[in-house]
């Protein structure tokens, strides 16, 4: 006699059975969540500049969080602030060499090594680091960029926004400056220190209010947002708009994880480099008019000189513009057409006698 299955152990087979299977699927899901985050590319990110400044907080930060949007979490993005994973004139040699993946830099710490991009830190008169923004990605649309950022990827650059003059002694006119010890953001205010009479003293930003407090200088040449991020704006007695200079910032991507990046993440780099660029400009000038504000509350006395006293200057420093001329073209650098370029595409952005043609 054939005796059939009781309903119950019908029920615990049906158990069992779905038992190995929502079993098998988790595992499957595991595997498959590890096998997704196994994709992922995590890229190690650093910027020189201090943690609250616009570059770390906000302009590196805005970038990263649009690159890995695009990609759809695929690449990330490890931040890392006020050089903290090095020297700070090392920056970009950590780029170059892998140390980092990603990398925000300042070129005044690579003299020679672009030569076209030192051309925007040359001493131009100009309202907004917007406006010159602007003009340099005009300028690296025509190529003149190409070779010099040939040992990384070009992902955006920005100005910082003119350099004022922030010092302890009262200056209402050029000659005032002469003997003045001044600190000098890079090499090519160094010359156009001495070219005003002034003794150029080089040293790094974060040493400018100390160094004020001892008397080691007089002033020194410095954005409107410098005031905040380096307290600058606590120590100095006053301030002359001088509306000169400038640091170019750069962000570049090391060759080797670039090449690695899925082709919708180079795309974006692509795609949206003048975006960033003008992004970090105005990011600049929002941060510097706020920094004109923490001077004022500050009781920093703002000059402004008048306008003959900025064509004297102007006409003192035209012998640095020649320099840099002659300087890059023995190199085969095409720098008085660059420079004529440049000061072309500023008047035509409205930046009134950005400076002369030598």
């Amino acid at each position: 006699m054939i005796r059939r299955p009781s309903k119950r152990n019908w029920m615990l087979k049906i158990v069992i059975v779905i038992s190995v299977f929502l079993v098998g699927l988790t595992g499957w899901q595991i595997g498959r969540a590890e096998a997704q985050t196994a994709k992922v590319i995590t890229l190690t990110g650093e910027t020189w500049t201090p943690t609250m400044s616009p570059p770390a907080r906000i302009i590196g930060p805005e970038f990263i969080k649009e690159f890995e949007k695009a990609t759809g979490g695929a690449v990330k993005i490890n931040w890392n602030t006020a050089s903290a994973l090095g020297p700070v004139p090392e920056l970009y040699t950590r780029l170059v060499q892998g140390v980092i993946d990603f990398g925000q830099f300042n070129i005044g710490y690579t003299p020679g090594v672009f030569p076209i991009t030192e051309m925007f830190e040359l001493p131009i008169r100009f309202p907004s680091a917007e406006i010159l923004t602007k003009a340099m990605i005009e300028i690296y649309k025509k190529g003149y960029c190409d070779k010099e950022y040939g040992d990384i990827k070009f992902v955006f650059y920005h100005c910082i926004g003119p350099y004022q003059l922030w010092t302890n002694v009262k200056i209402t006119g050029v000659e005032g400056l002469v003997g003045k010890k001044l600190r000098c953001p890079s090499p090519t205010f160094v010359e156009v220190t001495k070219a005003l009479g002034a003794v150029p003293v080089s040293m790094p930003a974060g040493e400018i209010y100390t160094s004020f407090q001892k008397g080691i200088i007089d002033g020194t040449w410095a954005c409107g947002e410098m005031a905040i991020a380096f307290k600058i704006g606590e120590i100095a007695k006053y301030l002359i708009m001088t509306n000169i200079g400038t640091t170019t910032q750069t962000y570049g991507m090391n060759k080797k994880p670039y090449n690695t990046l899925p082709d919708i993440a180079k795309k974006y780099i692509e795609e949206n480099w003048e975006k960033h660029s003008l992004f970090g400009g105005r990011t600049f000038d929002a941060g510097n008019e706020k920094g004109f504000e923490f001077a004022r509350k500050n009781k920093v006395e703002t000059i402004h000189w008048s306008e003959a006293e900025l064509k004297k200057m102007d006409q003192k420093i035209v012998p640095v513009f020649s320099t840099w001329v002659s300087k890059v073209e023995a190199k085969g650098i095409p720098g008085k057409k660059a420079l004529t370029d440049l000061h072309q595409i500023l008047q035509k952005l409205g930046a009134k006698d950005p400076f002369i043609l030598p």
